[in-house]
């Protein structure tokens, strides 16, 4: 197995510990529903970085822009209520993967990747739509 696609998957273990220990307050000091939406912000900013790549030689106005956006979406979930930074974030993650799809088929990304993009944003909108259901039930 390649291992961006390693990582891709292993980038899943830390939402998945979160909403499992989100029943606990804290965790070492630290609120574990904090946390998710953390690690959240951080991999949706990390993600939108990503499409940032590609031909160095061609300006890419637009992507820079888009990247831009999302990762302050991602800083702005930081600073709202977790229940209003569950639902942007879903949102941002499924957003993202239709703007990077629609571009990785411009750039020919190869299939394989994009398939892994697909099931990694459907496991992570269903964590937060269990995060939410979890949490506000």
């Amino acid at each position: 197995m390649k291992t961006w696609k390693v990582l891709g998957y292993l980038g899943l273990i830390p939402f998945i510990v979160c909403l499992y220990l989100s029943s606990e307050a804290q965790l070492w000091g630290i609120s574990t529903k904090q946390a998710f939406v953390a690690y959240s912000a951080v991999i949706l900013s990390f993600i939108a970085g990503t499409i940032w790549r590609g031909d160095i030689l061609t300006h890419h106005d637009k992507r820079y822009i888009i990247s831009n956006i999302f990762s302050l979406i991602a800083f702005a979930c930081l600073l709202v209520a977790l229940k209003v930074a569950l639902i942007i974030l879903a949102l941002s993650f499924m957003l993202l993967f239709v703007y990077e799809n629609s571009i990785g088929k411009q750039d020919k990304k190869p299939t394989d990747y994009m398939n892994m993009r697909f099931w990694l944003t459907q496991i992570v909108v269903l964590l937060h739509i269990t995060a939410f259901l979890q949490w506000y039930d």
